[in-house]
């Protein structure tokens, strides 16, 4: 019965089947499998179907690990929006979140204004839209910086952050053009900007928040 197996085996191997493949359908281990076919030489054909199981195994495995991890994703997206749509922020809350922000991206020199300074968009617009929230602010106290490079249109990039700021293009200041190469463009960089707020209570308070938030 040994023989008949052996045998058996060694006929599937020349047809290309795997190691693994023959010990599942003739109900013998992997490793008696290896050793019964080492020496068993393998047609063109026979080596092709073994490296397409191999290939096909990998991309099969790299395609599970994938879908495994878009369903944590997906859980774990689902959590965080079902975290902040059941998240009512208090007045309080808000100047903590702000002062945190600021913390992290805030100038901390200035006795009597606040300049944020970042690339992000979609940061900015946060800050600036939860700082109005929070503090009691006169939109006429902010001014605006711009960081841009040579290639960059100075009229695009203030309407563009005029708009994300939602403060009146006025109210920016002769931007700051950062001499570049030409070398490196991003074509989705839209400049750095700093949003100045000149406010000495504000400041002071915003300061004296991160002050007691690092205690």
């Amino acid at each position: 019965m040994k023989l008949d197996l052996k045998n058996e085996a060694v006929k599937l191997r020349r047809k290309g089947f795997s190691f693994k493949e023959i010990s599942e359908k003739l109900g013998i281990s992997k490793s008696t499998a290896s050793l019964w076919l080492r020496d068993v030489k393998l047609s063109k054909n026979a080596k092709e179907r073994i490296i397409k199981l191999g290939v096909d195994g990998r991309n099969n495995s790299k395609k599970s690990v994938e879908n495994r991890i878009a369903k944590e994703d997906k859980m774990i997206s689902e959590g965080a929006a079902k975290t902040i749509s059941n998240c009512v922020l208090l007045r309080n809350d808000l100047k903590l979140i702000c002062a945190l922000l600021y913390w992290c991206e805030g100038g901390k020199t200035e006795k009597a204004q606040l300049t944020f300074i970042n690339s992000d968009p979609k940061l900015i617009k946060y800050f600036i839209d939860t700082f109005r929230k929070a503090f009691a602010v006169d939109e006429k106290r902010f001014r605006v910086l711009l960081h841009v490079h040579e290639y960059h249109i100075i009229e695009k990039q203030i309407k563009f952050w005029s708009k994300i700021t939602k403060i009146s293009e006025s109210q920016f200041t002769k931007p700051y053009n950062k001499p570049n190469t030409g070398k490196r463009i991003k074509e989705d960089y839209q400049g750095c900007i700093s949003v100045r707020y000149y406010g000495r209570e504000i400041r002071q308070e915003m300061m004296f928040l991160i002050k007691e938030i690092s205690k």
